[in-house]
C-alpha cells in the first residue's frame, strides 16, 4: 500500500502515517516497489496542473483508488479568487484580472459548470444564404465553408469579435469556430475554420462568449484582450468569498504502453478544452465528436478497469480506450455533464488476426446523464473499429445526439467491428430537437454476432424544423448486416421506433415498437443496396413476432421499397384508436398509406395478426402485458423491462445506488402523423372482390 494525502509530502515514505502528496510521487515510488501495489488517496482535492503520463517505464498492475468512505477529487481547475465588484451592461457583476495568457473555455464553481454567455439568449438565428467564395473544399453535402450570410438579428459589432464563438447546427453535425469578421453592410460572417458539411439556408446558429449578452446570474465572460474575467453573481454570493475555477488542461491521465493501470472510487471533475483557431479541411472533426480530447486516455494497454468512479463537469470526452487495448472495463461509474462522449472506444480497422486489434472491452452498469454538452453531436458510448464489446445495463439520458453507436464502416466494406453485445440499456430523452439522423442505438456496417437485446429506448427527438429528420429508436444504418434485434421496448420516438437504412440478413423478432410519430418500423429494403455482388441473396431483414402498436392512423411499417427484400410474418399489429384498422406506407414518414388489406393484395405484409395486445396502460407508457394477453398464443415471449438500466442493488459511482430509474421514467407523448389514405375505399372494394372469388 502506498498512501497519498493533500497534506502529505513527496519526500515521505508513502506509509499511512507518512503519506505522499501527489499521484506523480506515488507512481515514482511504485516503480521501486516489489510485488502488487495499490495507491490509496486520502480525502481531499488533488489538482493536476498538467497531464499525468504513464508509460512503459512505470510499474504495471497498479490500482489507484480512494480510501474507503473518503471523497477524493482529481481536478484540473485553477482557482480564481479576489474578485471585485463592478457594473456590466447595467448589471451588478464581479471581475478578476487573470492576465492576457488566460485562455480557458470552461468555468466552474464547487457545484457545477457555469453558463457561458449566448446570443440570442434563447432560440436561434438562421442562415440567410452563402456564396461560392465561402467554399474552400468539396462539393454538395460535404462541402466545407468558411462563411455565410447571417440573420438580420445578428449584432453588427461585438466586443473582441475574434473571441466570439459561432455554433452552427445542421444535419448530424455541429460546428464550432471563432469569428474572423462580421460585415455590417452585407451581413456576411467569416469564420476561423471550415465547416465539416455544407451550410444551407435556414441552418440554425448562435454565438457564445458575447460580452454584450452578459446579464444573467451564473453567466461569465473572459475578456482575453484585457485579461479580465467577468461574472454575474447568484444571490448570496460575495466578491470577497467567491472562488471560481478555470482550466486549460484537457487530459488529466494518459496511459500509453503499460498494463493494469486502474482507477477506483475517484471523482474526476473539471478540465478544459481548446477551440482551434485555424484548420485545414483535412483536420476537421468528423461526426460523433470524433476528435474530442479525453480526460482519461488509454492506448497500448491491457487488463485495466475504471470502476465506481465519477466524471463530472468534464469539458470533452471522459474516458477514451484507444488502439491496441484488450480486456478492459468501465464499470459502475457516473458520468454527469460531459462535454463529448462518456466512453469512447476507438481502435484501428486492421486485419482480424492483427496484434493491434482493440477488443474484449466491457462498458457496464454506468449512469450517463447530460453528455454532449460542449460538442453537441457526441455519442454517449461510441465504438469505432473494435470487436467483442459488451455494452450492458447502462442508463443513458439527456444528450443531443445518439446514445450508443457501434461501427464506422459504411456499406459492406471490411470491418473489424463485430460480435458486440448491446443489452439491457435504458436510453431516453436524447436528441431533444438539436440535430438530425440519430438513434437511441446506432449501428453501421456488417457486424456478425452483434446483438441488441433487452434495451428500453424512448423519446428520441430530431430537429423538428425544415430540413431536420431522423429521430429513431433503433437505427441500423448503411450496410448494417447479420445483427439480431430482439426483446427491445422502443416507443415515443419522433420519427420511427426502428429504422433500417439498407443491409442484409438482419433478424428482428419479439420486440415492442410503439407510439412513435411517423411509423413503428421503417425499412429501406432496396435491391440496389442489397445486391449479390455486395453481399448475397438480397434479404434485408426478417421481422417476426414483434408487437407494433400505433395510434390515430400512424403507419405500422413504412418505406418498404422492395417487398422481395423484406420478410415479415407473425407480427401483432394494433391501433389504439382504430383497432385492427392499421396502415402501411411505401413512402417514408407520413406518406400515402395502404390498409392492411391493400398491403396483403400487394404482397408486402403476410401472415400478421391484428389483435389488442392488452398493455396495462400504453397511452401512459405502462407496457406491462396482461396475463391473458393474446400475444402469448402467437409465441411472443415476455421479458422484464425493469432489467434495463443500472443493476438494482449495485453501487454506482462512489456511493449512489443502481436500478433507481423506472423503465418508463420521464416518458412523454410525441406528435402523431397519420398516413394519407386517398384510395382506401377503392382498395377495400378490390380486396372484397378478390376475397369473394378466392383469389386471396
Amino acid at each position: 500500500m502506498i498512501y497519498v494525502s493533500p497534506v502529505g509530502s513527496d519526500s515521505a515514505d508513502g506509509s499511512i502515517s507518512s503519506p505522499l502528496k501527489t499521484i506523480n510521487g506515488a507512481k515514482e515510488l511504485a516503480k521501486k516497489t516489489d510485488g502488487g501495489v495499490t495507491v490509496i488517496f486520502r480525502e481531499g482535492y488533488y489538482t493536476l496542473d498538467e497531464t499525468v503520463c504513464f508509460d512503459s517505464s512505470d510499474k504495471s498492475n497498479v490500482t489507484y483508488r480512494a480510501y474507503p468512505g473518503e471523497k477524493v477529487v482529481f481536478t484540473a481547475g485553477k482557482p480564481y479568487t479576489g474578485f471585485e465588484e463592478c457594473t456590466v451592461n447595467g448589471i451588478r457583476a464581479f471581475k478578476k484580472e487573470v492576465g492576457n495568457d488566460a485562455d480557458f473555455n470552461v468555468l466552474f464553481n464547487d457545484k457545477t459548470t457555469l453558463k457561458r454567455t449566448r446570443f440570442p439568449e434563447k432560440g436561434y438565428l438562421y442562415v440567410k444564404g452563402t456564396q461560392k467564395g465561402d467554399i474552400v473544399y468539396g462539393e454538395g453535402t460535404f462541402a466545407n465553408y468558411v462563411g455565410f450570410f447571417g440573420d438580420e438579428k445578428t449584432p453588427h459589432s461585438m466586443k473582441n469579435e475574434k473571441d466570439v464563438v459561432v455554433r452552427l447546427l445542421h444535419y448530424w453535425k455541429d460546428e464550432m469556430a471563432t469569428v474572423n469578421e462580421i460585415n455590417s453592410e452585407t451581413g456576411h460572417i467569416a469564420i476561423s475554420r471550415p465547416t465539416t458539411m455544407c451550410i444551407d439556408v435556414n441552418n440554425r446558429y448562435f454565438f457564445e462568449n458575447v460580452f454584450e449578452a452578459l446579464n444573467e446570474p451564473g453567466e461569465w465572460y473572459l475578456d482575453r484582450t484585457d485579461g479580465i474575467l467577468y461574472y454575474i453573481p447568484e444571490d448570496g454570493e460575495s466578491a470577497e468569498s467567491l472562488t471560481l475555477y478555470g482550466s486549460v488542461t484537457e487530459t488529466m491521465i494518459k496511459v500509453d504502453g503499460v498494463n493494469g493501470i486502474s482507477f477506483e472510487n475517484i471523482i474526476f471533475r473539471g478540465n478544459g478544452f481548446n477551440i482551434p483557431r485555424e484548420n485545414k479541411y483535412s483536420d476537421l472533426s468528423s461526426q460523433a465528436g470524433y476528435d474530442a480530447t479525453p480526460c482519461v486516455s488509454y492506448v497500448n494497454a491491457d487488463n485495466f478497469r475504471i470502476k465506481n468512479c465519477e466524471f463530472r463537469d468534464i469539458a470533452a470526452c471522459a474516458v477514451f480506450i484507444g488502439e491496441n487495448v484488450e480486456n478492459a472495463e468501465a464499470d459502475s461509474n457516473i458520468f454527469e455533464n460531459i462535454g463529448a462522449q462518456a466512453v469512447y472506444i476507438r481502435g484501428k480497422n486492421v486485419k482480424i488476426d492483427s496484434e493491434d486489434v482493440t477488443k474484449n472491452i466491457t462498458v457496464k452498469n454506468n449512469q450517463i446523464r447530460k453528455y454532449g454538452r460542449v460538442f453537441f453531436n457526441s455519442v454517449g458510448i461510441l465504438v469505432i473499429h473494435a470487436n467483442s464489446i459488451d455494452i450492458l445495463n447502462n442508463e443513458i439520458a439527456d444528450g443531443y445526439y445518439t446514445a450508443v453507436s457501434v461501427g464506422w464502416v459504411w456499406g459492406y466494406a471490411d470491418t473489424i467491428t463485430y460480435n458486440c453485445k448491446i443489452c439491457n440499456n435504458l436510453i431516453y430523452n436524447i436528441g431533444q430537437g438539436w440535430l438530425s439522423d440519430m438513434g437511441g442505438i446506432y449501428t453501421l456496417g456488417n457486424q456478425p454476432g452483434t446483438i441488441l437485446s433487452g434495451n428500453v429506448i424512448h423519446n428520441v427527438a430530431a430537429d423538428p424544423e425544415k430540413g431536420g429528420y431522423g429521430g429513431w429508436g433503433v437505427y441500423l444504418d448503411e450496410g448494417s448486416s447479420e445483427i439480431l434485434v430482439e426483446k427491445n421496448l422502443v416507443y415515443s420516438c419522433g420519427n420511427d421506433s426502428y429504422h433500417l437504412h439498407y443491409g442484409s440478413h438482419n433478424m428482428v423478432r419479439n420486440n415492442i415498437f410503439a407510439l412513435s410519430g411517423e411509423s413503428q418500423v421503417r425499412v429501406v429494403s432496396s435491391y440496389k443496396r442489397v445486391s449479390e455482388a455486395d453481399y448475397g441473396d438480397k434479404l434485408t431483414a426478417e421481422f417476426n413476432n414483434n408487437i407494433l402498436l400505433t395510434d390515430n392512423g400512424v403507419a405500422e411499417f413504412s418505406s418498404i421499397l422492395n417487398k422481395k427484400a423484406f420478410s415479415g410474418s407473425g407480427n401483432i399489429l394494433w391501433d389504439i384508436s382504430n383497432g385492427e384498422n392499421v396502415f402501411f406506407s411505401k413512402e417514408s414518414g407520413a406518406g400515402k398509406g395502404m390498409s392492411l388489406k391493400a398491403s396483403e393484395i400487394g404482397g408486402y405484409i403476410k401472415n400478421n395478426i391484428t389483435v389488442d395486445p392488452q398493455f396495462k396502460d400504453a397511452k401512459n407508457f405502462d407496457f406491462e402485458l396482461s396475463e391473458n394477453s393474446p400475444v402469448f398464443e402467437s409465441g411472443f415471449e415476455k421479458w422484464d423491462y425493469s432489467a434495463a438500466g443500472t443493476v438494482r442493488g449495485s453501487v454506482i459511482g462512489v456511493d449512489s445506488h443502481g436500478g433507481m430509474t423506472a423503465y418508463n421514467a420521464s416518458s412523454s407523448a410525441v406528435e402523431m402523423k397519420p398516413v394519407k389514405k386517398p384510395f382506401e375505399p377503392f382498395i377495400n372494394l378490390i380486396y372484397a372482390i378478390l376475397k369473394f372469388f378466392n383469389i386471396i
